[in-house]
């Protein structure tokens, strides 16, 4: 009857190693796995902060534009007005049109 028990406990001691070993080899590759999801997760959102600093930076150059856009549109329109520019030419620049 002993020798059945020892042989009952060593199968069951064996079961149990085995089930450990594939426990250990599985979370193993679930440790890989998770590493590799953690990079795949530190890549994407660095580059989400590039995207938001590049977005950031043409924000502001399209804002400096307009604000530029504004500026020259409103020293062209004084300009306009000073030089008369809805006005009909002078008799001398008349006379150079028509010659060309």
């Amino acid at each position: 009857m002993m020798r059945w028990v020892a042989i009952g406990g060593l199968c069951l001691a064996l079961m149990l190693g085995v089930v450990s070993s594939y426990l250990v080899w599985r979370n193993g590759h679930l440790r890989e796995d998770l590493d590799a999801a953690t990079r795949r997760l530190r890549v994407a959102e660095r580059q989400a902060d590039d995207a938001r600093q590049t977005a950031d930076v043409l924000d502001a150059h399209i804002k400096r534009m307009q604000e530029d856009r504004r500026t020259y549109d409103v020293e062209l329109h004084r300009l306009r007005e000073q030089e008369g520019y809805h006005a009909p030419l002078s008799d001398f620049l008349g006379d150079a049109f028509d010659r060309l």
